[in-house]
């Protein structure tokens, strides 16, 4: 059982008693109206003062937090686009032509926090809804050998999802609601993926150790379509990692690049490079 306040209670009795002595003072008198007028304005004037006081309060305490909220963004940011530059190659050779097909940039842009180029953006030119991206990254895991893009994408998935964590732990209070349900969307897709790559790194192993048995050529051909399964698993698999990390990254990006005008007290901005 919830115990009141004694102190609550003594000041409301007091409150309450003198507004019947104040009312029968004012009936005996017969300024009943007045006084009802006289309440009336203290009362608004009483509530209006208070939210006014509370709105103030909570835009500084707001304000407070402006640049460690920028700073987290940014963090995050990186995070998403670092693990975008493990998974994916930065371009892919054309097979009809002799040029090639530029997968992601890092833009112009960068972000700033006071007088330090702190990082540049990553703009992705082929996103998980064209109908090659899944080839672009099969053809980086057997450009890189798929056992060591594997070894890779796992590594890179881990460190993604434990910075996420990190933040969670040490900066949940800071982010909103939005963002909070994008991350956990994105955290839970990368966990789904490690799983998918550790499986397919054990069925690699399986298959090799079958083809130790077999002679050379038949074990060199074994070897070539398990490489080429992990490298279309693992490609398979970061279509749905890369989709979850776009609204996330495209929020974050939003918020980086916020008008001054817009946020009288910004201590992030986003501005070309001067060099």
């Amino acid at each position: 059982m919830i115990r009141p306040n004694i102190g609550t209670v003594l000041v409301v009795s007091v409150l309450v008693l003198l507004f019947l002595i104040a009312l029968g003072i004012a009936r005996t008198i017969g300024h009943l109206p007045e006084l009802a007028m006289y309440l009336t304005e203290d009362l608004f004037g009483i509530i209006l003062a208070v939210f006014v006081f509370e709105r103030v309060l909570a835009w500084r305490e707001e304000r407070r937090w402006v640049a460690a909220k920028k700073w987290m963004y940014m963090i995050l940011l990186e995070t998403i686009d670092d693990l975008l530059k493990h998974l994916l190659p930065a371009a892919v050779p054309r097979e009809e032509t002799d040029g090639e097909t530029t997968v992601y940039e890092v833009t112009g842009a960068r972000v700033h926090f006071g007088e330090v180029v702190a990082y540049s953006l990553l703009r992705l030119l082929v996103g998980p809804d064209d109908k090659d991206f899944q080839s672009h990254v099969f053809w980086y895991a057997k450009e890189l050998e798929s056992p060591r893009y594997a070894s890779l994408a796992k590594t890179a998935l881990a460190e993604a999802r434990e910075q996420i964590r990190d933040t969670f732990g040490s900066s949940a209070r800071l982010m909103e609601a939005d963002i909070t349900a994008m991350l956990m969307n994105f955290e839970q897709a990368i966990v789904v993926a490690m799983g998918y790559v550790d499986s397919a790194i054990s069925m690699r192993d399986e298959q090799l150790e079958d083809a130790s048995n077999l002679d050379e050529e038949s074990a060199k051909q074994k070897m070539r379509e398990a490489d080429d399964q992990l490298a279309f698993t693992t490609s398979f698999v970061v279509e749905p990692v890369v989709s979850s990390a776009m609204k996330p990254k495209a929020w974050l990006e939003d918020q980086l690049h916020r008008r001054e005008d817009e946020s009288p007290f910004e201590y992030l901005q986003v501005s070309n490079p001067t060099r």
